[in-house]
């Protein structure tokens, strides 16, 4: 069962983006279906979650930064300074499951904290440079 779901609304109009995106929405139902213990296969354990999510940040704040320079997009440090929040957010949940955290009620506050994500940064933030990205021949 998917906690949340892609649709349009989501999409920042650059195919390569919005399927990186989507590979962020398949890591939040897979933690929200381990967490209600929905056994589709097995359950993911959280440090393997936290451990993609690790991966997963740099890889694509990685392109989108890339963009951002190359395209002198014009909010590009206060976009950067968004993802440094993210990105040090995953390693402090990281080093919170590292010194014993409960794993469920760690899981739900990493859920909280993803869907807050994908609301206020993908559908706000990121649709900002949608645009410049367009303008540059990246759809």
């Amino acid at each position: 069962m998917d906690f949340i779901k892609w649709d349009e609304s989501f999409s920042v109009g650059v195919k390569l983006i919005d399927a990186q995106h989507q590979k962020l929405f398949k890591m939040i139902n897979t933690l929200h279906n381990s967490l209600k213990k929905i056994d589709n296969g097995g359950s993911e354990p959280l440090e393997n979650i936290i451990l993609q999510l690790a991966a997963y940040v740099d890889f694509h704040f990685n392109t989108e930064e890339k963009y951002f320079h190359e395209f002198d997009y014009e909010k590009t440090k206060e976009h950067e300074a968004q993802h440094k929040f993210y990105e040090d957010k995953i390693k402090e949940f990281n080093d919170k499951y590292q010194k014993g955290a409960v794993e469920d009620e760690m899981g739900v506050e990493i859920l909280k904290f993803l869907e807050e994500w994908i609301m206020k940064h993908i559908k706000v933030n990121d649709k900002e440079y949608t645009k410049c990205f367009n303008e540059h021949g990246l759809a």
